[in-house]
């Protein structure tokens, strides 16, 4: 055996092992995570203890006419995790004070409640009504709550670069029998980027496996420690081709904002 060790052919023996050994030790280092484990540190590393945006609002519809919407959005996590969410119109005069409270779920059914000033009454989303649009913008219920992890199943789907940016492809599917008949979605394809697990592209699919809208969020920045936002979200609708974007114009990060500003009470609280 010394032997064989020691001469020419038994050291370039060894020699191949060993790269061998090497080569596929980094291959094991190098593998990407999972599509779940991406989409689990998304939700981990980009989640504030509490939230206050304001937002200016642009419909455009198909023929290019154009409506001017402001709102403010208050969004807050819970000890056990899970995000409550308060979105309030405040122009024009006759959407302002129009509202929806999002509470997230641990099984992903998440619970919805519109307040529409004009009939002075608080309404309950059914599970089935998500998929609709929000009040004439190209964003449905469903597509306003957080990402539901229980209720999808994820798959890689590679690698492409967004603006840029190297970022991961992932399809989320609906897992559940649930979620695959409330939701207005066959599959979403989302772009999350390498760099900040950030999600900077989605795209939706309708139930026949046609693609039916593009959300961009574009304008990214680090808010705070590992914490990224867009300031510039663009929904697509590429049936319709109408369009809504979101612009910020006031973010404030962890002022403390009280539980009871998510509820049903405070959502059919009308301002001056």
């Amino acid at each position: 055996m010394n032997g064989i060790m020691r001469s020419p052919v038994g050291l370039a023996v060894v020699a191949v092992v060993v790269l061998a050994f090497q080569s596929v030790g980094g291959a094991v280092a190098q593998a990407p995570p999972s599509a779940l484990a991406i989409m689990e540190k998304n939700r981990e590393l980009h989640r504030a203890r509490d939230e206050e945006e304001t937002l200016a609002v642009k419909i455009v519809d198909r023929r290019g006419a154009v409506k001017q919407r402001r709102l403010v959005r208050y969004t807050a996590t819970g000890a056990d995790g899970l995000s409550k969410v308060l979105v309030r119109f405040t122009a024009p005069r006759d959407i302002a004070n129009t509202g929806l409270l999002i509470w997230e779920a641990r099984t992903g059914d998440d619970d919805q409640w519109l307040y529409l000033p004009g009939v002075k009454k608080v309404k309950r989303i059914a599970a089935s009504g998500k998929k609709n649009r929000f009040l004439g913008t190209d964003f449905s219920y469903e597509d306003l709550r957080p990402e539901a992890l229980v209720a999808h199943r994820y798959e890689s789907a590679g690698s492409e670069a967004v603006d840029g940016q190297d970022c991961w492809v992932i399809d989320a599917f609906p897992a559940t029998e649930r979620e695959a008949a409330d939701s207005g979605y066959s599959k979403r394809r989302l772009w999350v980027r390498k760099d900040v697990t950030q999600i900077v592209k989605r795209e939706f699919y309708d139930g026949k496996g046609r693609l039916e809208k593009v959300q961009s969020d574009r304008k990214l920045v680090n808010v705070k420690g590992a914490l990224w936002r867009a300031d510039e979200i663009e929904m697509h609708d590429v049936q319709s081709n109408g369009r809504t974007v979101l612009t910020l114009e006031r973010r404030a990060l962890d002022t403390g904002l009280k539980d009871s500003l998510f509820t049903e009470t405070e959502l059919a609280r009308e301002g001056p």
